[in-house]
C-alpha cells in the first residue's frame, strides 16, 4: 500500500503539452493509451461498460458517472486502480472493501487502498490483476460509495494482451518499484498482519467418515496470494487423522477467501497452515 496518492484529476488529465502520443481506442480495442515525455510514463484507460450513481456535494442531486479502469506505469512503478467518480467508503480511512468477480466465478472479498481524494481504489497486486485480466477480460467489481449501497462496475478488457509488452517494457516485471521481487513468499512469523479467513464454503464431511464416527483436525499448508486466495499448486495436507479427509480439506481451503497478509501495509504472498476441524455434532 502506498502512503501517498496524487489526485485522480492529475492522473487522468495530463497536460496535452507533454503528451507524446494519445491513441484513441479503435473499434476493436477499447483501451486508450497515453505516453508522457516530461516524466517517462505509460497510462492505459478502459471505461466501464455501465454507469453508476454518484452523490452530489451538499444538496446537489446525484448524477451518473462512468468509472474508468486505469493501468499506470510511472518511474517504473506499476499501479492498477479504478476511478469510481464518487467518494468510497472505508473502514480505516485508508482501505476500501472491494468484491471482485472473474466471469462466472464466485465473487471474492478484498481490500484496496484509496487515493487521497478517496474516489479511486488501488489494486493490492497490480501485476497479478493484469495477468488475470489478460486471460479473463470479463471483470466485475463491487464498490461501496460512502453512504450508499454497493454498486457493481463491469469491464470488458479485451485487447489488453496487445498492450502487455508495452506495460512490461515501461515497468519490468522483475520488481514492483521498490526493489523487492513481486513473487516473494513470506512466512507467517515475518508479516505485520497475518492472513485470516473472511468467508469460506460449507465444509463437506466425507459421508463414510461421518458414519464411522471419525473426527479430528486436518492441517493444510498453502500460499495465500495478495488477492486473498490459496494458490492451487501450493496446497498440501501436512497432518490428518485419516487420509480420506484430504480432498475435502483441500477444497475447503482452495475456495475460502482470506484477508491478505500485509507487510508495512502492502499485501504480500504468505505461507500459512490452515486448521480444518471435523466434528460430529
Amino acid at each position: 500500500m502506498h502512503t501517498l496518492r496524487i489526485s485522480i484529476a492529475a492522473l487522468l488529465l495530463p497536460s496535452s503539452a507533454y503528451a507524446q502520443r494519445a491513441t484513441r481506442p479503435a473499434s476493436t480495442d477499447p483501451w486508450e493509451v497515453t505516453e508522457l515525455t516530461n516524466r517517462p510514463s505509460l497510462t492505459l484507460e478502459l471505461p466501464a461498460l455501465n454507469t453508476v450513481r454518484a452523490a452530489g456535494a451538499g444538496r446537489a442531486a446525484a448524477f451518473e458517472v462512468r468509472p474508468v479502469l486505469v493501468v499506470r506505469c510511472q518511474d517504473r512503478e506499476l499501479n492498477v486502480f479504478v476511478a469510481a467518480g464518487s467518494v468510497l467508503d472505508s473502514d480505516d480511512n485508508v482501505m476500501t472493501p472491494v468484491r471482485i468477480q472473474w466471469g462466472s466465478e464466485a465473487p471474492a472479498e478484498s481490500r484496496w487502498s484509496r487515493s487521497t481524494d478517496s474516489t479511486s481504489a488501488f489494486a493490492p497486486d497490480p501485476r497479478r490483476l493484469l495477468r488475470q485480466l489478460a486471460s479473463h477480460p470479463d471483470l466485475r467489481l463491487e464498490i461501496h460509495p460512502s453512504g450508499k449501497s454497493a454498486q457493481l462496475i463491469r469491464f470488458n478488457a479485451r485487447g489488453l494482451e496487445r498492450h502487455m509488452a508495452q506495460v512490461d517494457a515501461a515497468c519490468p516485471p522483475a520488481g514492483n518499484g521498490d526493489g523487492r521481487a513481486t513473487d516473494q513468499v513470506y512466512s507467517e512469523a515475518t508479516v505485520d498482519e497475518r492472513a485470516e479467513i473472511v468467508s469460506a464454503p460449507p465444509l463437506e464431511y466425507p459421508p463414510a467418515l461421518r458414519q464411522a464416527g471419525l473426527q479430528g483436525r486436518v492441517t493444510v499448508q498453502a500460499i495465500i496470494d495478495t488477492l486473498g486466495r490459496a494458490e492451487l499448486a501450493s496446497l498440501k495436507v501436512i497432518a490428518r487423522p485419516n487420509t480420506a479427509f484430504d480432498q475435502s480439506a483441500r477444497a475447503y481451503v482452495l475456495h475460502a477467501v482470506f484477508r491478505p497478509a500485509r507487510v508495512k501495509g502492502r499485501a504480500v504472498r504468505v505461507l500459512i497452515k490452515v486448521p480444518v476441524d471435523y466434528r460430529i455434532e
